[in-house]
């Protein structure tokens, strides 16, 4: 692989490629959000648990509620393949074509890089709130009165504030993807970057 995240002129904060560095820093992207969002209910925010969504909506809300370590052990390997396969896409595909097409995120720099992830959060978030959120979480918890409107406009009793704590949690997954899947020139040191003119700084 050549180019932008090609092995031959690109180094890597973790792993020897880019398919590999994505893989790793999407896992810990996904682990670190899921965890933040398993407490977001500590600051009174809509919890935001998505192993145990995941499971129901395979296995059902019977299954699920009657067998919880099933369903949030199945639910949870969804869950972080799902976070891993996007983590891939944003990293072999989005990351380098956001630089092409955006030319002072073109320079691979820990600012670049970071401002990417939280774009890439963004883009996950609009995904999520307009269409798995209402379409999928709606019709599941209709039963016991859980709503789930239009671009995630009710959630329960926490209403549109559910919107932006799906923005949260996904910020925090991109934030944390954007500065862990970090390019950089392979001709210099780690302390040297690439200006966007194309000058290395420190």
């Amino acid at each position: 692989m050549e180019g932008e995240h090609g092995t031959s002129d690109v180094k890597f904060l973790i792993g020897r490629n880019a398919g590999k560095s994505a893989v790793i820093a999407a896992f810990i992207a996904t682990h670190v959000a899921t965890m933040a969002g398993l407490w977001f209910d500590g600051a009174r925010l809509p919890k935001f648990d998505f192993n145990n969504l995941n499971g129901y909506l395979v296995l059902g809300l019977s299954y699920g509620f009657a067998n919880p370590a099933i369903n949030f052990v199945v639910g949870g390997v969804i869950h972080y393949t799902s976070g891993i396969i996007w983590g891939v896409i944003f990293a072999l595909i989005f990351h380098p074509a956001l630089g092409r097409f955006v030319k002072p995120l073109h320079a691979l720099t820990p600012v670049n890089n970071f401002i990417k992830g939280v774009i890439w959060g963004a883009v996950l978030w609009i995904i999520s709130s307009a269409f798995w959120m209402p379409l999928l979480i709606g019709p599941l918890f209709q039963p016991i009165n859980v709503g789930v409107g239009p671009f995630l406009t009710s959630f329960g009793p926490y209403g549109i504030q559910a919107l932006f704590t799906n923005l949260f949690w996904h910020t925090i997954y991109g934030v944390n993807l954007g500065l862990l899947f970090s390019p950089t020139p392979a001709g210099g040191s780690r302390g040297t970057w690439r200006s966007s003119s194309g000058v290395g700084v420190r």
